[in-house]
């Protein structure tokens, strides 16, 4: 069996229908919660695909769709392949990024000549980018719950404490007495030299076993109503910031702030992140290691926005982070990160947490 081409999508035809395997693209579509679904898509016709286990579930959430319940050891690409035909549709598009090889075999097995599939990107994503009010609504009452934190870590971080009980305590704190769901990933707590690390996972290093002032970065948020927060703070802990972290912290504040105000509607996302990075080059700190914010909804990665590779043209409703940071391999790092939403003449900052140096002795 033929693996599926590549093709340049500005080339191919329209499609007749889409399927949607990626779960949060099937979850944003239809409200469902569980774990296995899978949608197809027409102009008239709506059908959800789940199994046994989510039988009762789906009845309650998937309102409006057709539904298709696969019996134990029933094979999904096959079901689908039945309803292609059934639906008449000729051109499918399938989601690329989301279809595994083996899903995409067995469902051209199962469709034969009937239909060709055809790879599609972001398709639901972009649609996705843009939040309506209640959207917008459930992502402000996950920010008040991190930015609730923030105030919780301020009066709780103390040197001694591991990075791994920081992040236990946060977790606790969004889960356990504000009623988060979950997590919206990993928290990220890196200390001294570890703050240096962009993605990294909290580990046994005690806090200002340094014994010199040192950036502790926290990168954390949590899920509320199945909506996202995702915002960063660093802190000095161990005595009086120096000139030189006073310098590195002031400048990513300087440069979250100049990217704030340069977003709007129509402009491209990733003309703000080069403004980011022209800024920090400029101020003798390199290119920044990442990109400058990501889009921010039901998931914490929820399509892209400021990015050196980013399509995406800021519109009202849009949600996002902004994250400059600058990373010093051996002394730490400073990552400051708002959430955000574009309106009708700029954007306002959902966060509410300080941007101030905050100190920690």
């Amino acid at each position: 069996m033929a693996e599926p081409a590549v093709k340049d999508e500005q080339t191919l035809p329209p499609i007749d229908g889409l399927i949607v395997s990626h779960v949060e693209n099937a979850r944003y579509l239809s409200g469902f919660t569980g774990s296995n679904a899978l949608i197809v898509l027409t102009a008239e016709d709506a059908v959800f695909f789940t199994d046994t286990r989510y039988d009762l579930q789906s009845q309650t959430e998937a309102v409006g769709f057709e539904r298709v319940v696969l019996a134990p050891g029933a094979i999904m690409g096959e079901a689908v392949g039945e309803v292609l035909k059934r639906l008449g549709i000729r051109r499918a598009g399938f989601e690329a990024a989301h279809m595994t090889y083996s899903g995409y075999l067995a469902l051209q097995k199962a469709i034969g000549d009937a239909a060709a599939l055809e790879p599609r990107s972001d398709l639901v994503e972009k649609v996705r980018l843009v939040k309506d009010a209640d959207e917008i609504a459930g992502t402000r009452a996950s920010i008040a719950i991190a930015d609730e934190c923030f105030e919780f870590m301020r009066s709780m971080i103390r040197p001694g404490m591991t990075e791994k009980q920081v992040a236990w305590e946060m977790e606790q704190f969004m889960r356990g007495k504000r009623g988060a769901e979950k997590l919206s990933f990993d928290s990220i707590v890196g200390s001294g030299p570890n703050a240096a690390l962009i993605h990294g996972h909290p580990g046994d290093r005690v806090i200002g076993s340094s014994g010199e002032p040192e950036f502790l970065l926290c990168d954390f948020g949590c899920q509320l109503g199945g909506y996202c927060s995702d915002i960063t703070r660093t802190f000095v802990v161990g005595g009086e910031p120096t000139d030189r972290q006073r310098e590195i912290y002031d400048t990513v504040a300087e440069c979250l702030q100049l990217s704030i105000a340069a977003i709007k509607p129509g402009v491209p996302g990733k003309d703000i992140d080069k403004m980011a990075r022209d800024f920090l080059v400029a101020r003798g700190f390199g290119d920044l290691q990442h990109g400058l914010g990501h889009g921010l909804g039901r998931v914490v990665h929820d399509g892209q926005m400021f990015g050196q590779r980013s399509e995406t043209i800021a519109a009202p409703g849009m949600v996002a982070t902004v994250e400059p940071g600058i990373y010093i391999e051996g002394l730490g790092g400073v990552r400051i990160e708002d959430d955000i939403v574009v309106t009708e003449s700029g954007c306002e900052v959902l966060t509410q947490s300080t941007r101030e140096l905050i100190v920690i002795r």
